[in-house]
């Protein structure tokens, strides 16, 4: 089985600062666009027409219909966790995510904002599947996805205003709005969603803004994208295996919540020498989080967060092509700076912040330099090598604890390289290799523990750098009417940064594996409709490692389905009337806490069905969505108990529709 794609190269930070035209611009994996030359490795795209027509409701409900890619949903946020070949409960730390180029993943244990970024911004997605360190630097075993936003089309004019209503009360409003002369344009793009969600306790209000304005001239240009957004929820807790049987859409925690405010900024300038391309971007981001965990034991144990995160990052680099040993070569040279600023008070109440229990502060500061050649070696072969040389200096204390241990220090060297290989065997077929190693270094989150010390106090302990060794062959077929894509990977990896709840502390694994089998394709059987299908194979294990006095040689990691397929159509029933469905299947899995592979069972499998039916009648536009069609009852995240007798689930929601209308006007 497969699933829809477009091959087209790997994806770049910098959002091109020029205006957008209607010629179609292959992205490559040189952090600068291109239109022709392809990279040796296939990448998934995207596109603007392939969002519109899906029948996902947010950006991670779209992802997870690729081969490779799983989500899970373990705090009832719709901020859910995103998991690339197969990381488990770190899936989020080894997927790196990008938006126009700009990291989105942090330093802390939190996921994504992907709630901050409507699908209706989105002019497309590429995702490079187990790859980006020597481009992006650490977070990228698992893969990259970066998320392009819509831009200003030269000499267009235009807003979009739309209105839904759907299941459990919810209502959301989204507006856009554009104009674009020849060297100049703006576009700016807002939305708001409130809904109760379908657990009790689960309420959610969001808002995002997203801005775009730029300049080009005949050989320079400069962009300025800006974003905010907030978000206040309801947390409403896992269930117990009876509740979830009996009352899933119930609470047992009606105190608990958190909020967020956001904001971020990118300047981007390129200019274009005679002999190279230079490009640099400024980037800036804050994220202020609040969050209340009430204690219901009646021991008093209730806990109220309040965090701040900053960044400043400044990533020059340049595009040389030049000769190599009589080959054309394009060389890209880059540096990385970044500058990250960590604040987090807790204490019992909002009232007790005076006085917390936790004063951490942080600061991580990274240098990198990096440099990708690609060179054509014949008409139908491209070979790519890479490198990248990185300093990461990290410094945090607990100042509430006196004690010496609850502060430290460390700097970490790590690196990462690649060779690939691509050879077009016909214009229609071409073979692919690529070895490589990556890394990822220890978040402010997993060297803190706030009870790990001797009397039960904060610690603060350094861990060695996350390595690995990865490898990859596939695959890919393409004709005028479908795509196919076909990969085997394994990652090796050392000193796994790790939460192993047999000895309760993050830690570094003795060496672990990734490997399975991908396979997507699309295929249009007749015109106006348009199939896609994928399948993944997975396994994660331990390869070796004594943890608690329990031998996990040859275990398997918890949270990661051996097998899982999606299956969808696009179909347009009439000129302007379309219908599109997907169903989608994730296989069984180990609970989380169940390192040993002991618990009796395991995550049930299941089977989702989603449908939208859309009409265009002159600048309308409406759509019907339903999702979870059979009303099936199912959790993607579980955990086992410390005993080892139940385990406490995160209900997904039940049967909802959402009814929207779209007016355009030009």
């Amino acid at each position: 089985m497969h699933s829809k794609v477009v091959i087209a190269a790997i994806a770049f930070a910098l959002a091109a600062p020029v205006l957008a035209s209607d010629e179609a611009v292959v992205v490559l994996a040189t952090r600068f666009p291109e239109k022709q030359l392809e990279h040796p490795i296939g990448v998934t795209l995207i596109t603007r027409d392939q969002i519109v027509n899906s029948t996902a409701a947010t950006l991670p409900d779209l992802l997870s219909r690729y081969a490779g890619i799983g989500t899970r949903n373990n705090t009832g946020s719709p901020d859910v966790a995103i998991d690339m070949r197969g990381f488990g409960v770190s899936g989020d730390q080894n997927t790196l995510v990008l938006l126009d180029g700009q990291r989105l993943n942090g330093i802390e244990l939190v996921p994504v904002r992907w709630s901050a970024i409507p699908l209706d911004a989105i002019e497309r997605v590429e995702i490079q599947r187990g790859g980006g360190a020597v481009l992006y630097g650490g977070g990228a075993t698992g893969g990259t996805i970066n998320i392009i936003t819509r831009s200003p089309i030269a000499g267009a004019k235009s807003a979009v205003l739309t209105a839904g209503l759907g299941s459990y009360n919810t209502d959301e409003l989204n507006a856009a709005f554009t104009v674009a002369g020849t060297n100049t344009g703006f576009s700016l793009s807002a939305n708001q969603r409130n809904t109760d969600n379908y657990r009790i306790n689960n309420r959610l209000e969001q808002g995002s803004l997203l801005g775009d304005l730029r300049w080009t001239g005949s050989r320079a240009g400069l962009v300025f994208k800006f974003g905010l957004d907030n978000q206040s929820l309801r947390l409403p807790g896992a269930r117990t295996a009876a509740q979830f049987e009996t009352d899933p859409r119930g609470s047992a925690t009606p105190g608990d919540y958190s909020a967020r405010d956001a904001k971020q900024a990118t300047l981007s300038g390129r200019y274009a020498f005679d002999s190279a391309d230079f490009a640099v971007d400024l980037a800036y981001r804050n994220t202020m989080r609040t969050g209340f965990f009430d204690d219901y034991s009646g021991f008093g144990f209730s806990t109220f967060t309040d965090t701040s995160a900053s960044v400043w990052a400044l990533t020059p680099r340049l595009k040389v092509p030049h000769r190599l040993l009589g080959r054309d070569s394009v060389l890209i040279l880059g540096m990385d700076a970044d500058i990250w600023d960590y604040r987090a008070l807790r204490a019992a109440r909002f009232e007790q912040l005076g006085a917390p229990q936790v004063r951490l502060a942080a600061t991580q500061r990274d240098r990198a330099f990096y440099a990708q050649n690609h060179t054509a070696l014949g008409a139908a072969t491209k070979l790519t090598l890479g490198m990248r040389l990185q300093r990461a200096e990290i410094s945090a204390d607990d100042r509430a604890n006196p004690a010496g241990y609850a502060s430290a220090s460390q700097t970490r060297t790590p690196r990462a390289w690649e060779i690939a290989l691509r050879h077009n065997l016909s214009p229609a077929l071409a073979l692919y290799g690529k070895l490589g190693t990556s890394f990822r270094v220890a978040s402010v989150d997993e060297i803190y523990n706030q009870f790990g010390g001797p009397v039960f106090d904060s610690i603060l302990t350094p861990l060695e750098p996350q390595t690995s060794r990865d490898h990859e062959i596939g695959m890919e077929h393409k004709s005028a009417r479908g795509r196919l894509r076909a990969s085997l990977y394994r990652i090796d990896l050392r000193n796994e940064i790790h939460f192993n709840a047999l000895t309760f502390a993050n830690m570094n694994l003795s060496p672990t594996r990734r490997e399975g089998a991908e396979l997507e394709a699309s295929w249009m059987p007749a015109a106006g409709v348009d199939l896609f299908a994928s399948y993944t194979h997975a396994r994660a294990s331990f390869r070796e490692g004594l943890y608690g006095g329990v031998d996990l040689s040859g275990k398997n990691v918890p949270l990661v389905p051996r097998n899982s397929a999606k299956l969808g159509i696009a179909w347009l029933v009439a000129q302007k009337t379309s219908l599109s469905g997907a169903l989608g299947y994730v296989g069984r899995q180990y609970f989380d806490n169940d390192q040993a592979n002991t618990y009796p069972g395991q995550m049930a499998s299941f089977v989702t069905a989603d449908a939208k039916l859309s009409r265009v009648a002159g600048p309308w536009r409406f759509t019907l969505a339903a999702n979870n069609l059979t009303d099936k009852k199912y959790y993607s995240y579980a955990i086992r108990n410390g005993a080892g007798t139940s385990f406490n689930a995160y209900p997904m929601a039940g049967r909802n529709f959402m009814l929207a209308a779209a007016y355009r006007w030009r």
